[in-house]
């Protein structure tokens, strides 16, 4: 097996706002376009709900050297929080989108508060609006509006994490997240054969007793198969952020050879952390799996798999950074550049406190 090596790290964007979650792609021109989600930071504190948040993106013609200084909106509402821009450049040209969208009560004025809800300093509620895509056929220079993504028992959803394209044409994305008070978080498959404008529930991920699943990512391998990486939580009086908790927080995988339609029993990997994975094909065929590591040292990891992602042995796992200052960092992405060096993008911060998005080049060797 081949070995990664760092390069360098970058700052793609930064500003005086909370930018957060970044999702990369290439263009066919070879433009390289990271979306991310853009909030205000008048909390001076970590916190990943904000009414007035907006998914943006920049751009840059130079293989990374250099990014716009100015950011483009990708959505904007004026009543709802968007969350998690998901950017996928499809074969047609089409950069095709997802992402979520919280609104925000004051918690006096809601009589029941659902298990999706996020309660805020004991003042506020938030609640998931509905998970959406919307689409550009121009590189980004517009978008269409925004279309819901519904389909019969349709549960309360999110969604973080890239699709695939089936050879008929059909898109399958994963999604997450449960129907009833006191039930697990679970990840359900979705497909499209019109871009989604309307949408079929294919399958669910067999569940662990025990494992929330959240932000799944879904990969397929050279051979056809389907991969979905899967970020979890043992359910527990622990808080899977305290530093004992480590193993709360594993990676979960499971595997379809039928296009989705049924999968194997999930399997926990050692592999720790609470940060979505994502997985990218490098031009030797094996497969780059990053995430952020939420723990100390905290900062940013990768771990190099075969091309069908079977081997996950530790000794395949590469620390890129531990200068992290806690674990409200990660979320990465990655992309191929044009010499088949690889853009892992995510966010981070300094002593400032600022998030912006960062990037970090690497190389197979």
């Amino acid at each position: 097996m081949s070995i990664l090596v760092k390069i360098k790290d970058m700052i793609i964007f930064k500003d005086e706002q909370y930018n957060s979650f970044p999702n990369v792609i290439r263009r066919e021109d070879g433009t390289l376009l990271v979306g991310f989600r853009q909030a205000r930071d008048f909390h001076k504190k970590t916190i990943h709900i904000d009414p007035s948040s907006k998914a943006v993106y920049v751009t840059s013609n130079d293989e990374g050297t250099t990014w716009q200084k100015k950011t483009n909106d990708i959505y904007d509402d004026f009543v709802y929080g968007v969350q998690d821009p998901c950017l996928n450049q499809l074969n047609d040209g089409t950069i095709f989108a997802t992402f979520f969208m919280w609104k925000v009560f004051k918690k006096n004025d809601l009589t029941e508060i659902l298990s999706s809800d996020r309660v805020m300093e004991d003042k506020f509620i938030a609640r998931v609006d509905g998970s959406y895509s919307i689409r550009s056929y121009d590189g980004g220079e517009t978008w269409d509006e925004p279309i819901l993504i519904d389909f019969t028992g349709k549960s309360s959803i999110a969604v973080r994490g890239n699709i695939v394209v089936l050879d008929d044409g059909a898109i399958i994305l994963p999604v997450y997240g449960n129907d009833n008070i006191g039930e697990l978080s679970k990840v359900i498959l979705l497909k499209t054969y019109d871009m989604g404008r309307s949408w079929e529930k294919l399958s669910v991920i067999p569940q662990i007793e025990g494992y929330n699943y959240y932000e799944p990512n879904i990969y397929r391998t050279e051979s056809g198969k389907l991969v979905v990486f899967i970020r979890s939580y043992k359910t527990g009086e622990k808080s899977v952020y305290e530093p004992d908790s480590v193993k709360l927080s594993p990676l979960i995988t499971s595997e379809s050879i039928d296009n989705g339609k049924t999968w194997t029993q999930p399997i926990i990997r050692e592999v720790y952390s609470p940060s979505p994975f994502h997985p990218l094909r490098l031009k030797s065929g094996n497969v780059i799996l990053t995430y952020g590591y939420r723990y100390k040292p905290y900062g940013l990891r990768a771990i190099m798999l075969d091309a069908e992602c079977t081997d996950f042995s530790s000794d395949n796992e590469v620390t890129l950074r531990d200068d992290g200052l806690s674990g409200d960092i990660g979320y990465t992405c990655s992309v191929l550049l044009d010499n088949g060096d690889v853009l892992i993008t995510y966010y981070y911060y300094e002593e400032d406190g600022y998030r912006y998005i960062a990037g970090t080049i690497c190389r197979e060797v």
